[in-house]
């Protein structure tokens, strides 16, 4: 299939980010074996519930999580107590893990203390906007939302201040736009895929993250941020904005856009065909933009350390123009391979732990980390 490649990769949950302080020595007594834990129950520290190997560790899958079936994004479990359960065909009333309810339901049925969506696997069709107006997190290992909309173009999630954040959740937009937020809100989206729509997230005078997701096959464009504040990690966006802006538009924003790859990316409008920038006050930097249309970066744009298309005129510097040797962008697979000039060209002052596939960065330990959302294994 078109994105399975990519797809399946998005739910590999290999590595969390636990600092190496949290870490507990080996006892001195025990000839370097660690004696942290035997069974999970051992572990009490909330970020690191999970017991391998005698040390405790983070979550990596919902399924580490007994108690809730929710792994945060930090790597702890989430109390039961802040979960509300939906399914696709939920028709309880007090959204339990046992009788869950309808998403919408569960949706508003979040308070400050109950804050936690979780979504049973399956297909959860949207036919209409929901403007989402209470600080929530929503997760679903194997949950995709897709667009039933009958009016073309109708946008999925609307935030408009408050804090939102979407795990591990595909977005088959079929012709919508997916999430949008406004007003001093908050939206991160991790480890998510959006494909097959108009557009995959709008932020304006916002806080935006992303990081492990991918937009593919968006017509408009993949993400446009104007005036908001934006970390982008990790991630693919590849193969958007052909009818209008192209894959990643940062209008007056700040931020940090590292650990990217844009490949396949065209626009309809003139100006950079994968990133279009009004200024240079967002970094780009340990990226793959290679395959796209021309000009492929606008010259305002600040690149740096990237595997880049020609034609970049701007200030960055470490940027190298060649193939960097994907392994199947015809089946939208952009890994890179062996032997890619991507391999060590990273920003020395990169501090990712990881890459879009969980897999640690940079590979092996003490090297430099390669550009672009993949780490060569």
């Amino acid at each position: 299939m078109k994105y399975l490649a990519l797809l399946l990769l998005a739910g590999c949950e290999l590595f969390v980010d636990v600092p190496a302080a949290t870490l507990a020595p080996a006892d001195a007594s025990d000839d370097g074996v660690h004696t942290e834990c035997v069974l999970s129950p051992d572990c009490t520290m909330p970020g690191r519930p999970v017991c391998q190997a005698n040390v405790c560790r983070g979550c990596l899958v919902d399924a580490e999580c007994p108690g809730s079936n929710v792994c945060l994004a930090d790597g702890s479990c989430a109390d039961p107590a802040r979960v509300l359960y939906a399914a696709q065909t939920g028709t309880g009333s007090a959204c339990s893990e046992a009788a869950p309810c309808a998403f919408d339901q569960a949706v508003a049925a979040v308070t400050t203390t109950a804050n936690v969506v979780k979504l049973a696997p399956g297909t959860y069709d949207r036919p209409a906007q929901l403007a989402i107006t209470k600080d929530m997190i929503v997760t679903g290992e194997g949950a995709t939302f897709h667009g039933a909309a009958m009016t073309p173009a109708t946008l999925m999630f609307d935030i408009t201040s408050v804090g939102v954040t979407f795990m591990r959740v595909h977005f088959d937009l079929n012709g919508m736009f997916g999430a949008e937020c406004v007003m001093n809100g908050q939206l991160h989206l991790d480890r998510v895929v959006i494909t097959n729509g108009v557009a995959g997230a709008y932020s304006s005078a916002c806080t935006f993250s992303i990081d492990r997701s991918l937009i593919d096959a968006v017509s408009l464009y993949g993400l446009y941020l104007i005036n908001s504040t934006v970390t982008v990690t990790n991630t693919f966006v590849t193969n958007s904005g052909a009818t209008s802006q192209g894959g990643l538009v940062l209008d007056g924003s700040t931020g940090v856009v590292e650990h990217v790859t844009l490949s396949g990316d065209t626009a309809a409008m003139a100006g950079g065909q994968a990133i279009r920038c009004t200024d240079g006050n967002v970094a780009i930097r340990s990226s793959i933009v290679f395959g796209n249309g021309a000009p492929a970066i606008e010259d305002a744009c600040l690149v740096g350390h990237s595997v880049i298309d020609p034609g970049y005129a701007g200030a960055g510097t470490g940027n190298v123009q060649m193939d960097p040797l994907f392994v199947a962008p015809a089946t939208h697979d952009y890994h890179i391979q062996v032997g890619s000039p991507a391999a060590g060209l990273a920003d020395p002052g990169s501090q990712l732990a990881h890459d879009y596939d969980g897999d640690p960065r940079p590979n092996p330990a003490g090297s430099m980390a390669d550009s672009g959302a993949d780490e060569i294994p």
